[in-house]
């Protein structure tokens, strides 16, 4: 039975199709794959089933029923539940607090926190989901996170439950206890669909599969129907048969050298290593063994307690990111949301605020050298928009990231840039993508880092791999010594000590 029927479905913005006659059909009970490169209208499609936009033209029939959703309490009340890719809780309130926020038990307005428990509880135990209920919910890991969105949508009895990018910031053992709880779902008759730029997993937990690719319909299939490569081929209409494309340059003198790095406050223990010019050093660890921290501290962003920094041989202070900027090190964060963008502004502000100055004359802006700069980054690195005046959140996540990155290309000449997860939450193509970026960086002369928790693009791209356990550099290998089951036996276990160089 087709519980969600999406009929020639168009959506239109000034001057932009978002979504050109797509159709989307869920049944009873199926876990249903929603696909496409960043761009290809997943998130608009989604939005318009949550009663955030309204379709231009097309019909939207729910249970056989016509009907238009004005607005998300629309789509609430009719059983559609969303679960974002960015957390929508307070971070103050406790899990129970959160799941039941504006619908709380009460009577002759007190609330009745006995009932709210026991829901809570009967909740919980009906979908087999645990979480700690009486904690503040920023406390908790963001997988957690995840499982309390997923009981507030179950809470308001959804039978149709969305999922965006929901294993983009969690684990591998997280995201396999959040696929049994889906495939639960999945017995008790609840729809899901699940949005994910990770094909592995589409594989893994889908029955069937719809793809779009700029704003329009390629086809709806069985899982068991499409290969990695044929699904790849229908998102981006190329043949990615060399997904992780390896450029070789000559590496020269090292560019970035530290020494004894540590921080009782960010668990950073003694770290110390190099990167040379034209080289690209990855980063592998599990969450929380301090890849981000570390990176952090390299941009001055960080409480260090002790470290020496040397550019290019020469010893250099990095306090605070101002002075790391001067130096000529520059960071694309791992949250480009929250701390790579200033999402309300536009994509020339954005690309133009680090390096003001050097576009200022006589303190006025020089918007003629700004707008060059900017036309000319938008179209050296694709970044796919009407408009340069386009309000940043309105791109998709892989356009965003390129916008994080060109603005340290509007600066002066960069020596180290660092990548921390700069592929997550982007489709392939814009993946392909931007390995060669990194590998254009790195023939330059700059020296790259690359964090990433997705060891095969770090063996398909790195010439060199650090491994971090707990705050520590536990191995070093060299491109010759990559090993997949070395470098994760190094992320996972005190016990291992392999790789060249650098272990402790």
């Amino acid at each position: 039975m087709k519980i969600v029927e999406m009929i020639s479905i168009r959506k239109e913005f000034p001057g932009v199709v978002a979504l050109d006659n797509i159709d989307f059909a869920l049944e009873e009970g199926e876990i249903h794959g929603l696909v496409g490169e960043n761009g290809a209208g997943k998130s608009t499609l989604i939005n318009i089933l949550a009663g955030v936009f309204q379709q231009s033209s097309g019909e939207i029939r729910f249970f056989g029923e016509s009907l238009r959703l004005n607005s998300p309490s629309d789509a609430l009340r009719r059983g559609i539940g969303v679960v974002y890719q960015d957390t929508v809780l307070d971070p103050y309130f406790s899990s129970e607090e959160n799941i039941w926020l504006g619908r709380e038990p009460s009577k002759l307005s007190v609330l009745k926190g006995k009932k709210t428990r026991s829901d809570t509880k009967e909740l919980c135990e009906e979908f087999g989901i645990e979480v700690p209920l009486r904690v503040p919910v920023g406390t908790l890991s963001v997988a957690k996170q995840k499982m309390v969105e997923i009981l507030r949508a179950l809470s308001m009895n959804s039978k149709v439950l969305v999922l965006d990018e929901p294993t983009a910031s969690i684990t591998q053992s997280d995201t396999d206890n959040l696929f049994k709880i889906l495939r639960n779902l999945k017995k008790v008759g609840i729809s899901v669909i699940f949005v994910s730029h990770h094909l592995d997993e589409v594989f893994d937990l889908c029955d069937r599969i719809t793809v779009l690719r700029n704003g329009h319909y390629e086809g709806t299939y069985a899982s068991s129907e499409l290969s990695t490569r044929s699904l790849i081929k229908l998102m981006t209409h190329r043949d990615l048969t060399d997904q992780y494309p390896k450029q070789e340059y000559k590496t020269e003198g090292e560019v970035l050298k530290v020494s004894n790095l540590s921080s009782v406050r960010l668990g950073l223990k003694n770290i110390s290593f190099e990167v040379r010019k034209g080289e690209i050093v990855g980063f592998f660890g599990m969450v929380g063994s301090g890849r981000t921290e570390l990176m952090k501290s390299i941009f001055g962003a960080g409480e260090v307690d002790s470290a020496e920094i040397f550019i290019e041989g020469q010893p250099v202070k990095v306090s605070n990111p101002s002075r790391a900027m001067k130096t000529g090190i520059y960071l694309c964060p791992e949250d480009r949301r929250r701390e790579g963008l200033v999402q309300d502004m536009s994509i020339i502000d954005n690309l133009s605020i680090p390096f003001l100055g050097t576009l200022t004359k006589f303190g006025v802006i020089d918007s003629k050298t700004a707008n060059s700069k900017a036309k000319k980054l938008s179209k050296d690195l694709e970044i796919k928009t009407p408009s340069l005046r386009t309000i940043v959140s309105n791109l998709s996540g892989g356009n965003q990231q390129k916008v994080v990155l060109g603005k340290w290309l509007m600066g002066p000449k960069s020596r180290v840039f660092i990548f921390d997860e700069p592929t997550q939450g982007i489709d392939v193509g814009a993946k392909t993508e931007f390995y060669k970026i990194m590998q254009d960086i790195a023939g330059e002369g700059c020296g790259v880092i690359f964090v990433s928790s997705d060891i095969r693009e770090l063996l398909g791209v790195a010439d060199r791999i650090y491994v971090m356990r707990l705050g520590r550099i536990t191995a070093e290998f060299g491109r010759e010594e990559f090993d997949q089951s070395s470098i994760l036996e190094n992320a996972l276990s005190d016990t291992v000590s392999m790789g060249s160089g650098n272990c402790e």
